[in-house]
């Protein structure tokens, strides 16, 4: 999964200068006596995408499923030889889209990853050696998979320097791994040129390094359907996060959904500012996006006549994030506030759905995502309970549904509220959910698909 920010107290042993030395291969393979694997997906239009792996005539072995920019855990296996199989399940069944042959090493971790178009991706294998000597210190190196045939530098330095006191780390070209450099546990930050230059291109924000271990940063582009920049790193350890550090000078972007009947046409404001940030924003309309410098700010909606309608509205924009605001009257008739944070990944063959419930008449309602062919008792897809004034997502793959919106009261009897028309998901959408009061509506409901 995605981690925006990881937080930890880090032990400082020798500051920046990089460590040398490494175990010996006897001793590295009595501390790690077998192969290991990780799977690594960087193939921006994928799925989500599960390796299986086939020794000889044994069973298939499942080594986890990873969607774009994600890993799964580290696998201890075997060192031999085995078949890879990249295995999709796009219906109701698994379709194999690439096999290759690969040889697992004692005391040695393989990088396996998917990169290039979904259709016909390639399977890169990184090697490198485990290292037991480290103590309070750890390796990183840098993997380029930016797809531009350039070659980048890497470069770090301690929390509170600057580019001018960092160290590089060392460069790759496409499809390369640099040597790795050996540092302290403690907090840093990257810094990406290409090579040769001093043009930084990317500084990170401020990452504790606290395991005694060798991380690789993935360089690759940012594939984001609301990316302000075009190149992440992705921080890859041992465990299935990643740790995306994107540019920290980076804008935030964010969308506004306006679902106050009489605001007539809305305008927001952030902070103290005199002017307002949207203005004419009807009833029942999602803004484009708009960008905004990284922080906590404060929201305010006023109606068509000026009045207050929504005040201290809370928005939190981080580099690089893309947030909904959803405005809304509560049951009271105070009007409030959500943000919904939207995925990173590209939606093409996955789309993440991100719903809210406004109908307060009931504590919580059911959605349902229902393809043709389908129906709610049959459907794979759906939210079983989203509470009033909540949210959640639902990962579908691409196709055509109808959203339907449904309350079970206590003896499970249901009640049909509201549903979209069918629906054909487009490449490249961000979609949003709303379900919501409307006077118009026969049902006095209605489901907003919103992109």
């Amino acid at each position: 999964m995605f981690v925006r920010r990881f937080v930890l107290i880090g032990l400082t042993c020798c500051g920046l200068t990089a460590c040398g030395g490494s175990s010996s291969d006897s001793t590295a393979t009595d501390t790690y006596p077998q192969a290991y694997l990780q799977f690594y997906n960087a193939s921006a239009n994928s799925a989500a995408t599960s390796l299986a792996l086939v020794e000889a005539d044994s069973d298939e072995l499942n080594a986890g499923t990873a969607t774009f920019g994600d890993v799964t855990a580290i696998s201890s296996l075997d060192d031999t030889s085995y078949t890879a199989k990249l295995n999709w399940v796009p219906a109701t069944t698994v379709t194999t889209i690439k096999t290759q042959a690969l040889t697992l090493n004692k005391g040695e971790k393989s990088l396996l990853t998917m990169l290039g178009d979904f259709t016909q991706p390639e399977l890169l294998q990184i090697n490198f050696s485990r290292d037991d000597s480290l103590s309070s210190q750890f390796k990183v190196a840098l993997l380029n998979l930016a797809g531009d045939n350039q070659s980048y530098d890497l470069y770090v330095s301690t929390e509170g320097q600057t580019f001018a006191n960092a160290k590089q780390v060392g460069s790759a070209a496409y499809k390369a791994l640099s040597s790795f450099q050996t540092f302290s546990n403690g907090s840093y930050i990257f810094y990406l040129t290409k090579s040769g230059s001093d043009q930084v291109l990317l500084t990170s924000e401020v990452v504790a390094l606290s395991y005694q271990t060798e991380y690789v940063l993935a360089l690759r582009r940012n594939n984001s359907p609301a990316a302000t920049a075009n190149l992440v790193l992705d921080l890859i350890d041992n465990t299935s996060t990643v740790t995306t550090l994107e540019d920290a000078s980076q804008p935030a972007l964010f969308r506004l959904y306006n679902s106050i009947d009489n605001s007539g046409r809305a305008s927001i404001y952030l902070g103290d500012n005199q002017q307002p940030l949207v203005t004419n924003l009807a009833t029942d309309t999602l803004s484009s996006y708009q960008s905004i410098e990284a922080g906590d700010h404060r929201l305010t909606l006023l109606d068509e006549y000026g009045n207050t309608l929504v005040r201290n509205g809370l928005l939190t924009a981080n580099q690089g994030m893309a947030r909904s605001v959803v405005f809304y009257q509560n049951s009271t008739g105070q009007g409030q506030a959500l943000a919904v944070t939207e995925s990173q990944a590209p939606q093409v063959y996955d789309f993440v759905f991100h719903s809210v419930n406004l109908i307060s008449d009931f504590n919580q309602i059911s959605l349902f995502f229902v393809r043709p062919g389908y129906t709610i008792d049959t459907t794979p897809y759906y939210i079983t309970t989203l509470n009033y004034a909540s949210q959640s997502q639902q990962t579908l793959p691409t196709g055509t549904y109808t959203i339907y919106a449904v309350y079970s009261d206590l003896n499970n009897n249901k009640r049909l509220l509201a549903q979209t028309p069918a629906t054909t998901l487009q490449a490249g959408s961000s979609y949003l959910v709303v379900a919501e009061p409307d006077v118009r509506a026969a049902s006095g409901y209605k489901v907003s698909l919103l992109r």
